[in-house]
């Protein structure tokens, strides 16, 4: 998923949100142009950034949402939309930090 910092606080400030603190951001975009991880590995990046560092004032779930379906839109997969977001509300509540389990948990969601 091609994806910019300009489309993703565009996207944030869609939810009515503001960006307070962009490294963990800046860190997920440049793990975007890694070509030896996979697109999966990719989002689950983006994903903890949004959902465990808390960029934003608000909306970060909602964002963290609308990224993971629109992955799966561009890549013409089928989302289970009730799991997604169970997955989605779980990371941010639980903090889930490993990238493994993440990508594990978008692989269940996003076929």
């Amino acid at each position: 998923m091609k994806i910019s910092k300009v489309d993703i606080l565009r996207i944030n400030a869609g939810f009515g949100g503001n960006l307070r603190s962009d490294s963990s951001v800046d860190f997920a975009l440049e793990m975007q142009e890694n070509k030896k991880i996979g697109d999966y590995k990719k989002l689950a990046y983006l994903l903890r950034a949004i959902l465990v560092d808390y960029p934003f004032s608000d909306g970060n779930k909602r964002t963290a949402m609308f990224l993971a379906l629109r992955f799966a839109e561009e890549d013409k997969k089928q989302v289970d939309r009730e799991l997604i977001l169970h997955h989605i509300v779980s990371i941010a509540k639980q903090n889930i930090i490993e990238i493994k389990n993440i990508e594990y948990r978008l692989k269940n969601a996003i076929r």
